[in-house]
């Protein structure tokens, strides 16, 4: 797991190619002005579902993880609470659906939390589990991008 700002200058050093080249795309949008819904970045390899949300309560929200995808969720506008936590942590709750690439979990011993403004983003490798959408001090709506990075581009 990784998190950083698109306002930090060097926000894709070190990172792979194509997670690089994803958050400078980023960068060049009109991120408040981006629709609802999915757009394409590079075919089914790289793809961004936009949307807004109101947060909730922690104990509301399902953790997840994905086989097949990193994850690269960005907040454009509002506050979250982002929990993660390691592998073998999370207890599985339902069976891994292929079609969808998602694993939904229960709750994980010892989650962490980020506390996400706008213009934070947080990268999940696949396998990892995070549960997303939570508030942070008070339920408000909030817009963000979740970008699906084929795991085959990250090596």
């Amino acid at each position: 797991m990784i998190h950083n700002s698109l306002f930090n200058p060097r926000y894709g050093r070190g990172l792979s190619p194509a997670l690089a080249e994803t958050l400078t795309t980023l960068r060049q949008q009109d991120l408040a002005e981006l629709a609802p819904g999915r757009h394409a970045i590079d075919g089914d390899r790289i793809f961004m579902d936009v949307m807004t949300l109101m947060t909730g309560a922690e104990e509301e929200k399902r953790a997840v993880l994905h086989q097949e995808y990193a994850t690269l969720h960005l907040l454009i506008s509002g506050e979250e609470r982002f929990d993660y936590g390691l592998p073998g942590e999370w207890r599985s709750e339902c069976a891994y659906d292929e079609r969808n690439d998602v694993q939904l979990l229960g709750n994980g011993r010892l989650p962490q939390s980020l506390h996400l403004t706008h213009g934070m983003f947080v990268i999940v490798s696949q396998m990892e589990p995070y549960k997303c959408g939570c508030h942070w001090r008070r339920p408000q709506q909030i817009k963000k991008a979740v970008i699906k990075i084929h795991h085959r581009l990250l090596v």
